[in-house]
């Protein structure tokens, strides 16, 4: 079943691309692919979380490789249609000031948003937005926050409950951090 908090106007998702390899030869960090970790984590990730997610409105993803995997394993799990998902090359070593940006400038009528990215950024928009997680946000990590707003543009910081953290290696969803 979805989580759908009524209390919470919209909803924000945060997910950190599932584990890349050092070790690949390729000519530039954005066509590292997963290693094998990843390969394995991120479908069970994805499943695991699938009820408890629904079909996001947009997803927004870096344009890295293994980010586009991360995001089309989560696309296929939540059976989203492919049209919803956005590659925005503003994501790509984005701060979590300018992740704030990208959000700002969602449209209104989109409730739930999926953003695939990158640490530190990921992580700093976290603290911005809900303070949490206090601790790391490792690879295929997912991050679910409710934000009481009356459109993007008007997101701020604090403006986020933090719902639930997830990482591969958690048992559970750990909940309610606020």
């Amino acid at each position: 079943m979805a989580d759908n908090t009524l209390e919470h106007n919209y909803r924000l998702t945060l997910v950190r691309h599932a584990k890349s390899s050092w070790a690949s030869p390729v000519p530039a960090d954005r066509l590292r692919p997963l290693n094998q970790r990843g390969r394995r984590e991120l479908p069970q990730m994805a499943a695991r979380l699938a009820g408890r997610l629904g079909c996001p409105g947009r997803i927004l993803v870096s344009p890295a490789l293994r980010t586009r995997a991360t995001a089309e394993a989560f696309v296929e799990a939540l059976g989203c249609p492919p049209e919803r998902v956005r590659l925005e090359e503003e994501l790509y070593e984005a701060d979590g000031e300018r992740l704030l940006a990208v959000l700002r400038r969602q449209a209104a009528d989109c409730r739930h948003l999926m953003v695939v990215g990158h640490m530190p950024g990921l992580g700093e928009l976290a603290r911005t937005l809900c303070g949490g997680p206090e601790d790391k946000f490792p690879t295929c990590a997912v991050l679910h926050m409710g934000l009481n707003i009356a459109q993007w543009s008007r997101l701020e910081p604090g403006s986020g409950r933090l719902l639930w953290y997830a990482t591969p290696r958690s048992e559970g969803l750990r909940q309610d951090y606020a």
